[in-house]
């Protein structure tokens, strides 16, 4: 499974507020580097699947807090970064996502709710390490 590296996400925040705008920078780099190894802590300990750890990456990154602006829609390109890394597609109306990552930073949507959500909108990709 391909995981998301720091630098990766740091450019994706770039490239978002550069978009759409916002303030740019980081606000707590733990939390940021939490957020991320989450997913493949997941995968190493649970032997979670694509879709877990898509909404692992999901959940973590809107709930960090990390930036100073921008943490939902890092978290909505992260996660769907993710997904195409290892070949997996998702199923969803830019409402239904838009729903979900204000869910979560609203904490109306839990964790494991998310991975409900990925779960039913998410194709398996084919297997591999």
């Amino acid at each position: 499974m391909i995981f998301l590296r720091k630098d990766e996400i740091l450019a994706i925040h770039r490239r978002v507020i550069e978009e759409f705008g916002g303030s740019g920078g980081l606000r707590d780099e733990a939390l940021l580097e939490s957020a991320l190894v989450a997913a493949e802590n997941r995968r190493w300990y649970e032997q979670a699947d694509v879709a877990v750890c898509a909404a692992t990456y999901a959940y973590h990154l809107t709930q960090a807090h990390a930036f100073v602006d921008g943490n939902k829609r890092v978290a909505a390109v992260a996660t769907e970064a993710f997904l195409m890394a290892n070949g997996a597609g998702l199923q969803a109306t830019d409402d239904e996502l838009y729903e979900l990552f204000m869910g979560i930073a609203a904490e109306r949507i839990k964790r494991d709710e998310a991975e409900i959500w990925f779960r039913a909108r998410t194709p398996a990709p084919p297997v591999s390490d």
